[in-house]
């Protein structure tokens, strides 16, 4: 009889699994009910999670599109293969009408957290592993409202945050407005409301999740001129913190656009005045001293680059990666001063993009526990 292959011992099986890309795990999921219940387990997705993110030999950032089809990029190799090669057509969860959009509320550990307007939902989406989950928005639709998506690393749990805007029906000039926070956590599911919790400024688009924190622009009036700080909201200790400035902006910055992202392990502020385009980085977190400039030069040679642009990745080797106006993205290496256009067969009028990492992160199965035995 031929001698049995002895079973590797269960650590030894996760360990090396945990070393796979996110495309492969998916499929090894039909391989056993046993490497189903391991590879989905919270634990195994943490390890993994934290696995790739110290994995600087591969590229486990895409970019997302929300074309039509959607789209994901590879951003890394982009200069260096068919543009077939590096784009894949997703899906997303629902289908929404073509007067309707997708507004991008964040992207965190591989969840992208979109707002379908005209529906109106929240969707929790993992682009890599298709999973999703619908979520409805507490109040009025009508009030204006700014999120923030994020991870409460001491609670182990992910969170969004609303920052909403009421006016009185009475009030013609906004002097009753009524700002309020609420926040809404996975594993509870529930909407609440923080009590005695005001945000007293006006804050800028969605919030831009760094060290624990979601950080909002927000520009202030001074002797005439205007200046733009940074106003910030820890997820655990769930309040506002202290405004934190902007440095090596011009005294009166009301010209430039600003906008904040997130590159790796920084924080970013990329701001640009006509053709002028500067990107900055906080290198001591709530430090204004801190905030080096590493990116500056002129938007010239970019196609489209007369109108408004955003910035997207930061590639290894230094290529940047721009959203023009929801229209286009571009590939622009500031050595060489050349830009290569990426090409997207789109049917609508603009898109929505963010970056996001590759992760087995489900929105549905949030939970503590150990890694079972295999």
């Amino acid at each position: 009889m031929p001698k049995r292959i002895p079973e590797l011992p269960s650590e030894i099986i996760s360990e090396i699994l945990s070393r796979l890309p996110v495309k492969c795990l998916v499929r090894f999921k039909c391989v056993s009910k046993t490497w189903r219940s391991l590879i989905s387990h919270p634990e195994f997705v943490k390890n993994h999670l934290k696995r790739t993110k110290e994995d600087t030999n591969a590229n486990h950032y895409k970019i997302f599109l929300s074309t039509d089809p959607h789209l994901s990029i590879d951003p890394e190799a982009y200069f260096d293969a068919d543009d077939n090669l590096l784009t894949t057509q997703l899906k997303f969860p629902v289908s929404y009408p073509e007067y309707s959009y997708i507004e991008i509320l964040g992207s965190c550990n591989g969840l992208v957290c979109a707002l379908i307007h005209d529906n109106p939902l929240i969707y929790l989406w993992n682009p890599s592993t298709r999973e999703s989950r619908e979520l409805a928005i507490p109040g009025s639709s009508e009030d204006d409202a700014f999120y923030g998506f994020g991870y409460d690393v001491k609670l182990d749990d992910y969170k969004i945050v609303r920052v909403s805007i009421s006016t009185s029906t009475n009030s013609t000039d906004g002097s009753n407005s009524e700002t309020k926070v609420e926040v809404f956590t996975l594993k509870s599911n529930i909407w609440r409301t923080i009590q005695d919790l005001r945000c007293s400024v006006l804050l800028e688009g969605p919030g831009t999740l760094a060290n624990g924190a979601l950080h909002w622009l927000v520009r202030q009036e001074n002797g005439g001129s205007k200046k733009c700080v940074m106003v910030s909201f820890d997820l655990s200790e769930e309040k506002f913190l202290e405004m934190v400035p902007l440095r090596g902006l011009t005294e009166d910055d009301s010209n430039w656009d600003l906008e904040l992202k997130v590159l790796g392990d920084w924080l970013c502020l990329y701001s640009h005045y006509g053709l002028i385009c500067e990107a900055w980085i906080m290198k001591e977190y709530s430090s204004e001293a801190s905030w080096t400039r590493f990116l500056r030069f002129n938007g010239e040679s970019i196609p489209g680059g007369k109108y408004w642009f955003r910035l997207l990745w930061v590639t290894k080797n230094g290529n940047v990666v721009y959203d023009l106006d929801g229209r286009e993205v571009v590939f622009y290496n500031p050595d060489e001063d050349t830009a290569r256009p990426f090409i997207i067969y789109h049917e609508g009028d603009w898109f929505e993009s963010t970056a996001y990492i590759e992760s087995l992160v489900s929105p549905n199965n949030i939970s503590d526990g150990l890694l079972p035995n295999i």
